[in-house]
């Protein structure tokens, strides 16, 4: 310090980019001594690696809500109204999804909207504010293709062979070839549509639910390793959770309960290469395995996403092209969302009380088990054959590819199906695309959907638990006296709920905990069906 006063000179400032500072709070977490992490990042000030440490959250944090890669950047900087920021980016990001064309000018008049509707009236939206937009979301500019999307489906046809060839290539068996996708769900969703007597003109409903989280199932191609949904909900400690010890899910948090890049990177080191490893070393097959990507953004992490061998990589699918030849869109994804639809509503049939009071008390923990019973449920046979677009190891040959007839007929049987099952797509369509007001209310009340859940479990209500006493539930066994009450189908749910609730904050296996909610079901389907019959 005296040395620079006495020259007049301050100490250069040096920037550190945020994915390094990253990898110091790895290395940190690792063992490295600051001095070695000093060394090793050419760091010259042990104050600078000590104030990485201490801000290592909220760096973590602020990386978790990035939506693109990291890459140079050195600083996360708030705009003004963060809030108009984050509803711009998320209508600019469903309109993308939607392939809608948007200019500058488009994302001037939507700017001004939500400015409206967030602070109040007053000019915003200037070139200023969208060039700064721009730059902070490292959003692109790229002209417009003619016929893209359907020039893309008849690129397929190409890059079929060009996979199939790499496959052979490196020798891998369907085990050792893997898919992953994600998709939203509405957890509370129930149906849109009804049945109504002749004489109805109209049906009457109430405001649909739009609590909504995202789960990416992940399995090889003849379904011998299916790997835990991951699930993404928008809170890092739901209330809900508060005592559970074991989750059926890999199950993280994002904002708006999306896919990021750092998310979804840590998944693949952290639960992907560990899993695959394990099955492969279990199986006595080399350990090399692939997975296959479509080119959602949240996949690009600023860099190779493989393991340091190289044993271990991705592959990613041409653009447009998921809804014919990525796996999990082959209805994989459709029929975990209709098990989850089914367990809902016998769920809401079965339970005591007003219908539309136990949709409202469904919790993420409830969405938790449900979706992962949705997926354990999923025959290998059907994962099997939805690789059929992409990869089909009994009809291709060792030597020659194959025909291009038979790609042509597969694209045709595809678009017949797409087209039979519109109905179930459809319906998330409606719900998934946000009306602008829809967008203003979730950056407004980003807590909303999962906070502010009770405490308790949906599933056994404080009144539940001081009402199953041991004279409603029998904990000794047997009863020995032939005279004593026939078990209600109200005492045994009641039971089974606080079962359910031990079986939880003990960490209890989750097959465990699978059956003693498919025994609580079995109960609601049949006080359900006696309901009907009255």
């Amino acid at each position: 310090m005296e040395k620079q006063q006495q020259t007049g000179q301050k100490r250069k400032k040096v920037d550190i980019p945020i994915a390094k500072k990253l990898q110091i709070i790895d290395d940190l977490e690792n063992g490295m001594s600051t001095k070695e992490v000093m060394v090793k990042h050419n760091i010259s000030s042990r104050s600078t690696v000590t104030s990485i440490r201490q801000s290592k959250q909220k760096i973590r944090e602020q990386a978790s809500q990035s939506h693109h890669a990291i890459g140079k950047r050195m600083r996360f900087k708030m705009p003004r109204y963060p809030k108009v920021d984050e509803a711009l980016f998320i209508w600019f990001l469903q309109k993308r999804q939607q392939h809608v064309p948007v200019s500058q000018e488009m994302l001037q008049v939507q700017a001004q909207t939500f400015f409206n509707k967030i602070v109040g009236e007053g000019e915003f939206g200037s070139r200023g504010y969208i060039e700064k937009f721009i730059q902070r979301h490292e959003i692109r500019v790229l002209k417009i293709t003619g016929e893209k999307l359907s020039s893309n489906v008849a690129a397929i046809e190409g890059y079929v062979q060009n996979f199939s060839k790499k496959v052979r290539d490196k020798q891998l068996s369907p085990c050792q070839i893997f898919n992953a996708d994600e998709s939203g769900l509405f957890f509370k969703n129930t149906p849109t549509s009804t049945y109504v007597d002749k004489g109805a003109t109209s049906a009457p409903g109430r405001k649909v639910a739009k609590e909504r989280v995202t789960f990416m199932p992940c399995s090889n191609m003849d379904g011998s390793l299916k790997l835990p949904l991951m699930l993404i909900g928008k809170s890092q400690k739901p209330r809900a959770l508060k005592h559970v010890r074991q989750l059926p899910v890999y199950y993280k948090a994002s904002k708006n309960a999306w896919m990021t890049q750092f998310l979804f990177k840590n998944w693949f080191f952290d639960e992907f290469v560990p899993r695959v490893t394990k099955f492969l070393e279990d199986s006595n097959l080399p350990v090399e395995a692939v997975l296959v990507l479509d080119n959602c953004s949240a996949h690009f992490t600023g860099g190779d996403l493989q393991t340091r061998d190289g044993k271990i990589w991705t592959e990613f699918l041409p653009p447009n092209t998921t809804a014919i030849v990525q796996p999990m869109d082959q209805n994989i994804i459709q029929m975990i969302k209709l098990r989850y639809r089914k367990t809902l509503m016998q769920e809401m049939m079965g339970r005591p009380g007003d219908f539309h009071e136990n949709v409202k008390n469904i919790n993420i923990k409830d969405a938790m088990f449900w979706v992962a019973e949705a997926w354990d449920s999923v025959p290998s046979d059907a994962i099997r054959k939805s690789w059929n677009m992409l990869y089909d190891p009994v009809q291709i040959e060792d030597e020659d590819d194959e025909p291009l007839s038979v790609l042509r007929e597969k694209l045709q049987n595809i678009s017949k199906k797409l087209l039979e099952n519109r109905a179930v797509d459809e319906e998330d369509e409606d719900c998934e695309v946000l009306k602008d007001d829809d967008i203003v209310d979730s950056v407004l009340n980003p807590d909303k959907d999962i906070n502010s859940y009770n405490l308790a479990d949906s599933t056994l209500s404080a009144a539940e638990d001081v009402n199953c006493s041991i004279d409603t539930v029998n904990l000794e066994g047997a009863p020995d006296d032939d005279n004593s009450p026939v078990v209600t189908d109200e005492a045994a749910i009641n039971g089974l709920n606080l079962v359910l609730r031990y079986a939880e904050e003990n960490g209890w296996s989750i097959n465990t905990q699978f059956r003693l909610r498919q025994m609580r079901l079995d109960i609601f389907e049949k006080t359900a069906g006696a309901r009907l019959s009255h």
